[in-house]
């Protein structure tokens, strides 16, 4: 067994101190004992923060490097059934570099799994800066090397809370949507596709409405597709206010669409361009690029623009791409 999960542990109990507004405890038991005893299998999170008022409660797995990450998600879904998270309650899944892309997408996509039953659950990534090389160099450092590192475990931290937090809430006739954060690439790639597909159609082409100006484009070297950062970096959590109490988060949460942004950017706070791009550099790793940097990018993306330009105005600045680090494909 590594080393890092133990000094997360340690470093989040640490950044918990008295006047941060946060207490931490490690291992936290989400089953009663009676229902652990009856289940044969214990649930119990990494850290758990509880905001010092007592509304807010994250409960949080770091996946460091292990084969099969969507365990612990079914872990806490099926702890769920038994015993209910309490309001306010948030499970957080953090997954490293280490973990290869088609867990950390399976781990992703039972995440919204996990929302159709009522549960408040995010995944993000853990050290997105890290090759995953390094993320396993640094598991395997006994923990008194492993402290001398000085890695950035409050940013760690920080991105945990905001990924979980809405941004901003608004009505939209019978819908309530609130504006989060994406909080994995794999929400940003499924944006990026479908903001591309919403446009090539004529209904998505008139919920778009007006032209609009960037300046920061997401690219995708998969499909050679691009999209709007600011379309990319948040995700819309619809809640249908005319349908039952227990319909909460629909699959609308998966990625932004067409109709949502268009609907969203005239009433939500805090949507805005430059938090969309820097949260993709600085929360999920992406790499921001000129043209001159790039310039096997200039050609396709010149097609591309030229393909919206009805829809898509390039700032006089000229365009700067992000990329996803080489650890996601």
């Amino acid at each position: 067994m590594g080393t890092l999960t133990a000094f997360l542990q340690e470093r989040f109990n640490a950044i918990c101190s008295p006047g941060s507004g946060w207490t931490c405890r490690r291992e936290a038991p989400l089953l009663t004992a009676e229902l652990e005893q009856l289940l044969g299998y214990s649930c119990r999170s990494d850290v758990m923060l509880e905001h010092e008022d007592g509304s807010r409660r994250l409960w949080i797995e770091f996946e460091v490097s292990r084969a099969d990450p969507v365990a612990n998600h079914a872990k806490f879904a099926t702890s769920h059934l038994f015993h209910p998270l309490a309001p306010g309650s948030v499970f957080v899944s953090m997954v490293s570099p280490h973990v290869n892309r088609g867990r950390r997408n399976l781990a992703a996509g039972t995440v919204h799994l996990m929302r159709q039953l009522g549960i408040d659950a995010y995944q993000t990534t853990l050290f997105p800066h890290h090759l995953p090389a390094e993320i396993m160099r640094l598991n395997h450092l006994p923990l008194p090397e492993l402290r001398r590192e000085r890695l950035s475990v409050k940013r760690e931290m920080i991105r945990a809370i905001e990924v979980s937090r809405p941004l901003s809430s608004v009505t939209l006739g019978t819908e309530s949507v609130r504006v989060h954060y994406a909080g994995e690439l794999l929400e940003v790639m499924l944006s990026l596709r479908r903001f591309n597909d919403d446009l090539a159609t004529e209904a998505g082409r008139q919920d778009w409405g007006r032209r609009r100006t960037f300046q920061y484009f997401v690219y995708d070297p998969r499909t050679g597709e691009f999209a709007p950062s600011k379309f990319c970096a948040y995700l819309p959590f619809v809640t249908r206010l005319d349908a039952p109490r227990e319909a909460a988060d629909l699959l609308a949460s998966r990625e932004m669409s067409v109709s949502l942004y268009s609907r969203i950017e005239a009433t939500a706070e805090k949507f805005d361009g430059n938090r969309a791009w820097k949260h993709l550099r600085r929360n999920l790793g992406m790499m921001m690029h000129r043209p001159e940097e790039l310039p096997n990018l200039r050609e396709p993306f010149a097609r591309w623009l030229e393909n919206r330009r009805a829809e898509v105005g390039l700032h006089p600045r000229g365009p700067e791409f992000l990329l996803p680090p080489a650890w996601f494909h």
